[in-house]
This record gives C-alpha cells, structure tokens and sequence, in this order.
C-alpha cells in the first residue's frame, strides 16, 4: 500500500511538471534569469496548487458518495426526502411524520408508494416489512421489488427465513413466498409482541398470553408455554417461572438451573443478583466463579463538631495588608469514618471493616456515617437503623 502511494505521488507530481514546463515554454519563460526564473516558480507553485485542489475536491466528492451511499444510515435528496440505504440497488425515502415514502431503484424507477413505515429484517434475510396505512406486506430490499402484497393487519419482520403475521386474527408463520409454514392455532392478542426466531427458535405465548414457550422453524414446541417469561440474549435464553430464572442455550441445553435471583448475559459470563441483594458470578456454563461480588467500595464523610473559621486578608489599593476578617459563618469539618460501604446490586449497600471484613449483608439503600464509628442504615426512606462498627444494632 506504502509503495503504491508513493509511486501514485511520484507519477502525480511528475504530470504536474512537465505541465507547467510546458506553461514555461509557452509563455516564454525559459531564460535563465533571475526574473525568468521567479515567474517560472510562480507558474509551478500556483499550478502545483490548482491541481492538488482539484485532487482534493474529488477525493472529498468520493469519500462523500462512499458514506452515503454505504455506510450512512439516512441522507437528502434533492427533494428534502431522507433516504436510507437499503442496498446498492434500492433505496427508501421519506419525511417525517408523512405517509407518502417510497422505494426508488438505482435506475431511478419508484418502485413502491405511500409507505408509512418499514421494518428491516435480521440477520441475512432480504424482505422488509412496511405498511401503506391499511395493512402490511413485504417488499425485496435487494432489488426493491414488491414480494407480499399487503394484506395483513399486523406482520413482523422476517428471521431465519420465517415472518409471523396476523392472518385474520390469527398468529401464522409465512415464508418468502407467502406461503403458510407454520400455524399453530394461536390467536392474535392485542399488545402481543416479538414474534422472531432467535437461533432458529421463537417465543411464543400460549391461547391465553398467560403463558409462554418457545417453538422451532417446523413448529415443534421445544419448550411449552408455561413460563412467566422467555427472553434472548445473544446465544442464550433467560426464562422466568415462579419468581425464579434459569439459563437455556440456543441448542435448547440447561446452562444455569432455576435459582431465586435475577440473571443476566454478558460476553464474560452470567451475573445473578440474588434474593437478598449480593451478586454472583458464574461462566457461560454454568460454573460458579464469585458467590460474593462486590461492585465498589468507598470510604464515608462524616461531620464533626469542630468548626473551620475562613480568614480574609485585607489590603490597600497598593496591594500592602493590613489585616484580617474573619468570617462569621464557619463550616464544620468533616473527616473520614473508620468503615467503608460497600455495593453489591445496584443501589444495595453493606457496612465493610477497615480491613475489608465483610460487616453485613447489602440489606441497606443507604449508608451514611454519623460520627467516627457509627452509621445510620437505611431500609428506605422514612427508616433505618444505626449500627457500630462492628456491624451491631445500637439501642
């Protein structure tokens, strides 16, 4: 790449002279005098800079084009409408809060009309839902064709190949082509939402919505619908029962069995924020790292009964002293309490011994220290406690 640059640099610059030598000979500039010579780097500098201007307008113009066209999200046309980029070959235009966005090709042909919305799909499916005000359907955002007609009161977006629509009322699973290839006799309830396969799996609620499962691209239910709640996170599954949660991997395999806390998924393992507000850490198999992880921990300011007087120095015009005022309003000073606190779950708090003891759980939403060793705790608001610091309840 170096040795490309510089030879393109080196061919450049070599074009550049040999122009303006030819400019030289033209002009009459090829003497050798001192004033044949000014002129002769007048005439080379000032073409010299017409041209790298000129090779900067480009660049900039290209650079320009390659963002909008294929890395920007949304830009304007000519006629003030947004355009999002769909693919080389189509692209959506629209302005807000107006019903009358439309599909236009590269060719410049609009292919569809009126739109209100789209919806794009995942992963590596090509159709985009949209809706034209009435009902929704699909159109190609490779080619910016029409694929599904609307004629659907609600629709989804399409996931490893499916789209869920609401087929007279009905929950049905179509295929690129229209066609039915999942329906399990599950009624449309208003407010239901999220009907997309992750990992070729998609939750699904039961006839009620009171419960939920989740079924695969042939629409064998993997797992019946008697779960409060079944969320995706990247490869994995966070399901709810009875208050408590469990871990499932997308090959429907039992990561972290069902405990009383609330889970959640990162790339560096699964974090548990138990019943009574300490934190666990566990891998992404299930294996117990941490059964007490601290978030942070920091030393408490308390307010003494000693006071600081401010002095102010008073002086002439001529900057010479000549006296102090002290001020009538002292601050009190505060020092640093002998414990620490400690964060456990967001917001919950437990009392730490100088040398990092434990002193109790994280029951607390708040520690304040009020004198050098003693701490009000609070349970809430309007209530709390004041321990000592060896974590004892004073009476």
């Amino acid at each position: 790449m170096k040795r490309s640059i510089i030879l393109f640099w080196k061919g450049l610059t070599g074009i550049i002279a040999a122009t303006a030598n030819w400019f030289t000979v033209i002009l009459g500039m090829k003497d050798e005098s001192k004033y044949g010579k000014f002129i002769r780097r007048v005439v080379v500098g000032s073409f010299a800079l017409i041209m790298l201007l000129l090779a900067g307008s480009a660049l900039s113009s290209c650079i320009n084009h390659i963002y909008y066209r294929y890395l920007a999200n949304s830009y304007y046309n000519s006629s003030g409408y947004v355009g999002q980029y769909l693919s080389r070959n189509a692209t959506y235009y629209s302005q807000e809060y107006q019903t009358d966005g439309y599909v236009e090709t590269r060719d410049g042909k609009k292919t569809i009309k009126d739109i209100h919305w789209i919806a794009k799909p995942l992963g590596d499916d090509s159709l985009v839902c949209y809706s034209n005000g009435d009902a929704r359907g699909y159109f190609n955002m490779l080619t910016g064709e029409l694929a599904i007609k609307p004629q659907y009161k609600h629709a989804w977006v399409f996931s490893d190949g499916l789209a869920s629509v609401d087929d007279n009322g009905w929950i049905k699973f179509i295929d690129a082509n229209g066609n039915v290839a999942i329906d399990l006799k599950i009624p449309y309830i208003a407010g239901a939402e999220g009907y997309v396969f992750h990992n070729g799996h998609c939750v699904l609620h039961s006839n009620r919505r009171d419960k939920f499962g989740m079924i695969d691209k042939h629409g064998n239910w993997v797992m019946k619908a008697d779960y409060d709640r079944i969320q995706p996170v990247d490869t994995f599954w966070i399901a709810s029962k009875g208050g408590k949660q469990c871990v499932i991997s997308k090959n429907m395999t039992v990561v972290l069995p069902f405990i009383d806390a609330v889970l959640w998924v990162s790339d560096n393992g699964i974090s548990a924020e138990m019943a009574d507000h300490t934190l666990r850490k566990y891998d992404l198999q299930g294996n117990i790292v941490d059964t007490f992880l601290i978030s942070s921990v920091e030393n408490m300011i308390y307010e003494t009964d000693e006071l600081r007087y401010l002095k102010t120095n008073n002086g002439e015009d001529e900057g010479n002293l000549i006296g102090e005022t002290e001020d009538l309003n002292p601050s009190p000073v505060h020092k640093t309490a002998r414990c620490k606190r400690y964060e456990a779950a967001s917001g919950w708090y437990g009392l730490m011994s100088p040398d990092g003891k434990v002193l109790t759980n994280p029951n607390y939403s708040d520690i304040i220290a009020i004198g050098y060793d003693l701490y009000l705790c609070k349970n809430g608001s309007m209530s709390g406690e004041v321990l000592n610091g060896k974590g004892i309840k004073v009476k």
